[in-house]
């Protein structure tokens, strides 16, 4: 996935240290967790503490925004698990799973300790299907709610949570513009530059079959070509659209001749999981 085309609500990421604890995929593999489950949340196993403890004494905060979901790519059949913490500055931040394990754990240094943290994007590791399965998932990252904890920058008891579930919509149908698989064969798939709409059909089911809230649709198109690899400038066309639209316009302004583009389109269910559909086209 390319790093610039975020596909949540923007947040400044600043950069961090951060330790993505492997207890959950070890849960996959039945290694089994010894912490518990307070009415507070879950309760940090001892290791964790030294990043995440809070003083008693501090007043709590609630963070303004703390967000876990699933990404499936059906076009690449692969899946992923995001995470989205932002708020006005932290020192330090820890996410637990709904059975208390650690799944993650942001500390900066230095400086950048000194400065503190606004927010901070993440991505897993997207591997195929075929090694790490819906099922997989499942067993690793328990549905229920990810608690969080940290320390604002004015040392308060920073606290929330962030809702997790495993249903997952099924991939849109894109039925405009034709598309090819590979960006190469670009050029076997031409559309004008002029009144390019893509349309795409209802999405109602989960990968599973059980009726789904989707809550809008997203639209990337983004150039091919990477005429800035140091920068953002990459001409990159984004819409959420409301989920009873089904066509998106696609201004003349934006495409240029003669030029191949990667257009996705995902599916946004009511919890924040999505999936995508990816294609290529090339303009006249």
């Amino acid at each position: 996935m390319r790093v610039p085309a975020v596909r949540i609500p923007k947040f400044v990421v600043p950069v961090a240290i951060v330790t993505l604890v492997a207890s959950c995929f070890a849960a996959a593999t039945g290694v089994a967790s010894a912490t518990g489950v307070s009415s507070a949340g879950p309760t940090p196993p001892p290791t964790a503490w030294a990043t995440c403890r809070h003083a008693a004494n501090k007043p709590k905060v609630e963070i303004a925004s703390a967000k876990m979901f699933i990404e499936y790519n059906a076009t690449d059949d692969d899946i992923g698990i995001h995470g989205a913490f932002d708020d006005h500055g932290w020192s330090r931040l820890c996410v637990f799973d709904p059975n208390g394990e650690q799944v993650l754990a942001v500390n900066p240094q230095a400086q950048l300790k000194d400065l503190t943290m606004g927010g901070i994007f993440f991505e897993s590791r997207e591997p195929p299907r075929s090694e790490f399965s819906f099922a997989d998932l499942a067993a690793a990252f328990p549905e229920g709610e990810y608690s969080v904890r940290g320390t604002t920058f004015e040392g308060e008891q920073l606290f929330g949570s962030a809702t997790f579930t495993h249903d997952v919509p099924t991939p849109p149908v894109v039925t405009a513009p034709p598309l090819t698989a590979e960006p190469e064969l670009a050029a076997d798939a031409t559309v004008p530059v002029d009144g390019l709409v893509v349309t795409w059909k209802d999405v109602t089911r989960t990968i599973d079959g059980r009726p789904i809230t989707i809550t809008g649709y997203e639209v990337i198109i983004t150039k091919e070509a990477e005429d800035d690899p140091n920068g953002f400038s990459r001409p990159t066309f984004d819409v959420h659209v409301a989920p009873d639209v089904n066509s998106l316009s696609v201004p003349v302004e934006f495409l240029e001749p003669d030029t191949a583009y990667e257009l996705e389109v995902l599916a946004l269910e009511v919890s924040g999981n999505q999936t995508i559909k990816v294609g290529f086209f090339m303009t006249d």
